[in-house]
């Protein structure tokens, strides 16, 4: 005797797990969507807009363009920029007003996660006590290549010669208090992406090498409309 088929019951759809699914799904794509833009924060001239101990500016701070500046004081690159580009850029853009140039204290980590050239930009961060930073970050780049390179007494001797008062940029020096504000610089650095130096934020851009003066001035003369 032939079996009847059975019939099958479809279930019910469950509309509040679907929505549930649903739900969720746009809240990742949103969460995705901010993670990959990443927050207003995350720009260098607003980070350090917003943790000014962390940066040394110099110009105008209501200039309409601002760049920051990420070196190492141990990059040849970093020396040759501001050896030789910076002081161009500084005299047409910076001294007129058009630009405000931010840096952003740095130092390159290795692959053990170290940061040899710590000790030189805390020593920058001692010069901007006494307000010459802008005039040590360039000169103690001519230490590179000598004995003196990232020492005490290369610091000393750059201190020195761009009139710092000596004895107290030694006594910030055996404070060390900036160490701290580096690696939150270097972490900033690395959550947007920078991984070698110099590099600039310029507009909403990243500018990494030590391009000639030309481009800078084509970026920037963009920036400013004209």
């Amino acid at each position: 005797m032939a079996k009847k088929a059975q019939k099958h019951r479809r279930r019910p759809t469950n509309w509040w797990v679907i929505g549930g699914v649903i739900i969720a799904g746009v809240l990742f794509l949103g969460l995705m969507a901010l993670a990959l833009r990443g927050p207003e924060q995350q720009q260098l001239a607003n980070y350090c807009q917003q943790n000014p101990q962390n940066c040394v500016a110099e110009g105008d701070a209501n200039a309409p363009v601002t760049i920051v500046e990420v070196s190492d004081y141990g990059c040849s690159h970093c020396r040759d920029f501001n050896l030789e580009t910076a002081n161009q850029i500084h005299d047409q853009f910076v001294a007129s007003g058009q630009v405000q140039w931010v840096v952003m204290p740095f130092a390159l980590t290795n692959q053990s996660g170290q940061a040899p050239t710590m000790a030189t930009a805390v020593s920058a961060m001692c010069a901007a006590e006494q307000d010459k930073f802008p005039q040590y970050h360039r000169a103690v780049f001519n230490l590179q290549n000598t004995p003196l390179f990232n020492t005490r007494e290369g610091f000393l001797a750059t201190a020195e010669a761009v009139g710092l008062d000596t004895d107290s940029f030694a006594n910030c020096l055996a404070d060390n208090d900036y160490e701290d504000i580096i690696r939150r610089n270097i972490q900033m650095a690395t959550a947007v992406g920078i991984t070698g130096t110099p590099s600039f934020a310029i507009g909403a851009d990243v500018l990494s090498g030590a391009y000639p003066f030309s481009v800078f001035q084509q970026r920037i003369t963009t920036l400013l409309g004209e």
